[in-house]
């Protein structure tokens, strides 16, 4: 009985035994994944920077790079008259911090936790051997914003807009302001066209004009639909224009051409013109030595005539002559022509 129990006593120890390791593991196991969340295992390298003043920096604020962590602040203190801030970087980003680089202190908000911003600097650049300082630029306080601004000025200008805003408010409440007597002639008149009141109130109540301004609605739509027809037929129109136009433009080269060679004709016939004037004046020059011409002619063929008869008597003379008239051939008979018959 008493082995039995032992044995029993045995198997518990190991099953608290199992539960403690188990606990262990579980315990070590969560503070590896914590510490690797805070960088507790990884390396820092050192580096410092000075500030003015603190502007709320507390260890273990943080140091980022391009919004992204890269490590915390170790220690602020007091060195004379400025504050010195050392910084932990991580060592897998110290590369990126060289001569040039500067360090600030940023706010996500006006109320928010500070944080150290580091900008990078040129990779031309030597990186910053570790304990050395990184250069450093003030961070501009609320006073230097608001001067910036000029609250004070923009405050009493909104302020002034205010008040002018509620007087404006105040003179809309007004029953005698210009709002309310503007709305309440305007109810007037609107509670008078309404009743049928003058010329605008005649013409809303007339149901005779009203059916007439719908039938010239209609009438006005019938227009646009064959507005609308005509335009459909447009294109094809204006196609046979076009047609028609080029027909036109060819006749009118074709006239344009008449035009020239009628010129050209009337050209020459202007140049026969002034050649027959010429001949219609010599032939009146002439005409004038007609009747002398005439006169001589006939003195001439008189002349003539005198003469063939002188002739004649010294041929039959000779004719007689018996030496003469035997050497004589015969005389053929002919046809004697007289010459003043001619």
């Amino acid at each position: 009985m008493d082995v039995v129990m032992q044995l029993e006593y045995k198997k518990r120890e190991k099953l608290v035994g199992f539960f403690v390791i188990a606990v262990f593991i579980l315990l070590v196991s969560t503070i590896i994944m914590i510490g690797r969340g805070q960088n507790w295992f990884k390396k820092y390298v050192t580096y410092y920077t000075t500030f003015n003043e603190s502007y709320n920096l507390q260890p273990n604020s943080s140091v980022k790079l391009y919004k992204t962590d890269i490590g915390k602040v170790k220690n602020v203190t007091l060195m004379e008259d400025r504050v010195r801030v050392d910084l932990g970087i991580l060592e897998e980003y110290a590369g990126r911090i060289r001569v040039d680089s500067v360090a600030s202190v940023e706010s996500p908000t006006f109320i928010g936790d500070e944080y150290v911003s580091i900008t990078p600097g040129s990779k031309r650049k030597r990186v910053i051997l570790e304990g050395e300082e990184i250069r450093s630029m003030e961070q501009r306080s609320l006073t230097k914003v608001l001067a910036e601004f000029e609250i004070e000025k923009t405050s009493k200008m909104m302020m002034k807009a205010f008040q002018d805003f509620s007087d404006i408010i105040t003179e809309l409440h007004d029953p005698n302001g210009p709002l309310l007597s503007s709305l309440n002639h305007f109810n007037r008149i609107m509670e008078g066209i309404e009743a049928g009141k003058g010329t605008l109130g005649s013409v809303v109540k007339s149901r005779e004009l009203i059916e007439t301004v719908i039938r010239r609605l209609e009438k006005i739509g019938e227009i646009l639909e064959h507005i609308d027809r005509t335009a459909e037929k447009a294109p094809a129109v204006m196609d046979q224009f076009n047609e028609n136009l080029q027909i036109v433009g060819q006749a009118g080269n074709g006239v344009v051409d008449r035009i020239e060679d009628t010129k050209r004709i009337l050209a020459e016939v202007e140049e026969i013109v002034g050649e027959l004037k010429i001949i219609i004046d010599n032939v009146k020059t002439g005409s004038q030595d007609v009747p002398q011409i005439t006169q001589t002619a006939k003195l001439g063929i008189q002349e003539i005539r005198e003469g063939v008869k002188r002739i004649d008597a010294v041929v039959q003379s000779v004719e007689k002559n018996v030496l003469i008239r035997s050497n004589l051939p015969p005389v053929s008979e002919g046809d004697i022509t007289d010459a003043e018959i001619r």
